[in-house]
C-alpha cells in the first residue's frame, strides 16, 4: 500500500552521492511508519538480508512475512540520526570509476504503540534507541539499496508486550 505520506522512491532531480545513500535508510524507516510496502521494497535488494538483533530474514518474501508483518502492525516513529556513509568505487564494464557500492552506519530511536492505538491517550508503549549497520548497492534502476542491514536494539524502555515479546539476541 502506498501512503500520501511518502514521497516516491526515485525523487526529482536524483540525488547523488552520499545524499542517495542515506536515502535508501531514510525510504526504509519511513516506510515502517507508513506501512508502505512498495516504498519498503525501493530501499532493498530483492536477495536482501533485514536482520533484527541477530535475528536474519533474507530475501523479501521472508522479510514481508516476518519482519514488515510485526512492524506493520503497530504504530510506529523512527527517528534517524548521526548517519555516516563510506562510499566504495567500483569500475563499471566501460572501464570508467563510478560508485557502486557503500556502507553506512546510523543511530536510531523507535516508539511503538499497539496497532490503532497510538494516538489514545495512556496506551502502553515501547521506546527503543537502536544502532544500524548498512551494506548497500546501487541498483540498475540507480536507487541506491540495501543488501545487509542491521539493527541492534541498545536499550529499551516500556512494555514489551506491544511488540509481542522482548526481542533479544538469544531468541531465534
Amino acid at each position: 500500500m502506498t501512503s500520501p505520506f511518502a514521497l516516491p522512491a526515485a525523487l526529482n532531480p536524483p540525488m547523488i552521492g552520499r545524499e542517495a545513500v542515506v536515502d535508501a535508510l531514510y525510504r526504509c524507516v519511513m516506510a515502517f511508519d507508513t506501512n508502505d510496502t512498495a516504498l519498503f521494497n525501493s530501499s532493498f535488494m530483492p536477495d536482501g538480508v533485514f536482520e533484527v538483533n541477530r535475528r536474519a530474514m533474507e530475501g523479501l518474501p521472508k522479510i514481508h512475512a516476518t519482519g514488515l508483518a510485526l512492524i506493520f502492525s503497530v504504530d510506529t516513529t523512527h527517528l534517524m540520526s548521526n548517519v555516516r556513509v563510506h562510499m566504495r568505487t567500483g569500475t563499471r564494464k566501460d572501464g570508467v570509476a563510478q560508485e557502486n557500492e557503500a556502507s553506512l552506519t546510523a543511530t536510531g530511536l523507535s516508539q511503538h504503540f499497539a496497532g490503532g492505538k497510538g494516538m489514545e491517550p495512556g496506551q502502553n508503549n515501547l521506546l527503543g534507541g537502536s544502532l544500524y549497520r548498512g551494506e548497500l548497492t546501487r541498483d540498475m534502476d540507480g536507487l541506491w539499496k540495501f543488501r545487509h542491514l542491521q539493527i541492534k536494539s541498545t536499550w529499551v524502555q516500556g512494555d514489551y508486550s506491544v511488540v509481542g515479546g522482548p526481542l533479544n539476541e538469544t531468541e531465534q
